[in-house]
């Protein structure tokens, strides 16, 4: 979601009519989600935004907006960092290195939770350990060990001290161990402090018990996303955020361990602005390195798109591809919430994936769809016939996008016999505040439930925003309490990707 188109068209919300039940031409006046790409024209000086991505004007949406060139910050809350196509850096610096957090072991605060919470658990540390190479000691070259790179303790709790709060899992830091080739182990042998990334170079198998453990290499069949066994597999998880530093400080190796231990997500989707794809790279593959490591899915989002960008999102993603098409855990998203023609989206599409293919024969590639990814009908009237295992997107948000009006649209993309998976969601409004909208929101579940569609909330940040499952002060890589998240979109959020969990991990 590009942030500020959602936020300049909130004024328009009560002159322009949600999109009418069972879906609306092309010619209707939508609500698009926040952060989205947008059309350009829009006038600088409320968010002007950049119809081929990113924002060239000031984002004045605090009372004394700076201008974005020289990175200013809005004045009364909002970004840190410059939201223009070449804007300005953050204020406070990104965190380009990303990487694990320094200390390892294990968890000290794991355990069942004393007062409830949203559900601790209290299995131990996973030790999964790492394929034995060809001998040799660890050591600061890297080398697999002859141990098979396990670690030392297996990540066991120290105390298996309870928590008052969510997740206290005692399972420490997942033992992803050494690989065999290039990869190695770990310098020490030992996990990061939940289990963070290992080099994914001739990454052996996934920690057991984990999504990805359980259901090996995703693939399209039909209109489903099944796993390897060819049962269908709904993932739920949380999106990441690259618009600022409160959203970029969880791109580390500890959150993600965090995130998916004690928040239980299977999926992370992450982010990065075509403007970072040099600079935020490091803090994009911690991210996906500690996915890798921690047995989850991950998908990266380039946020952003149109056709001026084709090259550099083909090159980019041909890097990532040839990168990461080894593994079973990470998948791509070419374009963030289109707003031209399909047509115009379709070759585009099929200009990246020819690149991605050239590396990745199999891993899914999600599509996005016209009107900031809300017509995925429009695709399946015309859809990519170059590749398989390709999937279309949908966002939504509940107080603005109300499910009577696109259930039509998701219907009839499914009964072309065609895959949707929903990458970006929310209860608030489509700016990313407002009322969050839990009732809405829930008949957004069931149905997509119902369905057989995972889904990626927005976002793991801290802006101050509804959509900030993170109050201001949360820690930067975990472990968070109840305390540290937003009441109720934070609260409501996790609780929902946590009860979701258990089918995860269960094959029919």
């Amino acid at each position: 979601m590009n942030h500020c188109v959602g936020k300049i068209l909130l004024g328009l919300l009560a002159m322009v009519p949600v999109l009418c039940a069972g879906g609306c031409d092309d010619t209707s006046t939508p609500t698009p989600p926040a952060h989205s790409g947008g059309a350009g024209g829009v006038n600088p000086a409320t968010g002007g935004v950049q119809g081929t991505g990113g924002y060239t004007g000031v984002s004045s949406l605090g009372t004394s907006g700076a201008n974005p060139a020289n990175g200013g910050a809005q004045g009364t809350g909002g970004y840190t960092a410059a939201e223009g196509g070449s804007g300005g850096a953050s204020s406070v610096g990104g965190i380009d290195s990303g990487g694990v957090t320094p200390s390892a072991g294990a968890m000290t605060s794991g355990g069942m939770t004393t007062s409830g919470g949203l559900g601790g658990k209290n299995t131990g540390g996973t030790g999964a350990g790492g394929k034995t190479g060809t001998g040799g000691a660890t050591g600061n070259s890297g080398g697999v060990g002859t141990s098979g790179g396990a670690t030392t303790s297996g990540g066991a709790m120290t105390s298996g001290g309870a928590t008052g709060g969510i997740g206290g899992r005692g399972t420490g830091g997942a033992g992803a161990g050494g690989k065999t080739g290039t990869g190695g182990a770990t310098q020490s042998g030992g996990a990061t402090e939940t289990g963070g990334a290992t080099p994914t170079a001739g990454a052996g198998p996934p920690p057991s018990g984990t999504p990805v453990g359980v259901h090996g290499q995703l693939k399209v069949s039909g209109n489903k996303i099944v796993d390897q066994n060819g049962n269908p597999v709904t993932l739920h998880g949380m999106s990441m955020y690259d618009w600022s530093q409160q959203g970029r400080q969880f791109y580390n190796a500890s959150a993600v361990g965090h995130l998916a231990k004690d928040f239980e997500c299977a999926i992370l989707r992450v982010p990065i602005l075509p403007q970072n794809a040099s600079s935020g790279l490091s803090r994009l593959e911690a991210v996906l390195d500690a996915a890798v490591a921690n047995g989850i899915y991950a998908i990266i989002d380039w946020h952003g798109g149109g056709s001026s960008q084709q090259t550099a999102a083909a090159t980019f993603f041909g890097s990532m591809s040839a990168k990461y098409g080894n593994t079973p855990n990470i998948m791509y998203e070419p374009w963030n919430e289109p707003t031209v023609a399909w047509a115009t989206v379709k070759t585009y599409h099929e200009a990246v994936i020819a690149a991605i293919r050239a590396n990745d024969p199999d891993n899914i590639i999600f599509l996005g769809t016209p009107q900031w990814d809300q017509k995925p009908d429009t695709a399946a009237a015309d859809p990519v016939t170059t590749s398989t295992n390709l999937a279309y997107v949908v966002h939504f948000y509940a107080n603005s996008h109300p499910l009577a009006g696109f259930q039509k649209a998701i219907t009839t993309t499914l009964n072309a016999n065609l895959a949707i998976f929903v990458t970006e969601y929310g209860g608030c409004s489509a700016n990313g505040n407002g009322t969050f909208n839990a009732t809405e929101l829930q008949k957004w579940w069931t149905f997509l439930d119902a369905n057989d569609i995972g889904c990626t909330n927005w976002a793991v940040e801290t802006n101050g925003e509804t959509s900030s499952i993170f109050k201001t002060n949360a820690s930067a890589n975990g472990p968070w309490t109840t305390a540290d998240l937003t009441d109720p979109d934070g609260t409501t959020i996790i609780s929902y990707i946590q009860s979701k969990y258990a089918a995860t991990l269960t094959s029919p």
